[in-house]
């Protein structure tokens, strides 16, 4: 059975991305791997941060980490460029 996300994308739109095929490889993901999955099935860029519940998520931490199994969810928000 794969393992698989539920991801919030910045347009509102909700998808499910499948992450690996067990538990085993599920150990060995980073939010990095995540969010490069995350760009392409969305086509979105890569300047995007992740959210689970209220948490940024850091690009070089493991997904277990965070507690993230199958199924969880997992929010968006893009960085845009420029401010004040």
């Amino acid at each position: 059975m794969p393992i698989q996300v539920k991801v919030n994308g910045p347009r509102g739109e909700e998808k499910i991305i499948d992450l690996c095929d067990s538990e085993e490889q599920l150990k060995r993901i980073t939010v990095k791997d995540l969010k490069t999955k995350i760009a392409q099935e969305l086509r979105i860029s890569m300047f995007t941060s992740l959210f689970s519940l209220t948490e940024q998520l850091e690009e070089s931490c493991l997904l277990l980490s965070y507690g993230i199994k199958h199924l969880s969810t997992i929010h968006t928000l893009l960085m845009l460029p420029g401010g004040i």
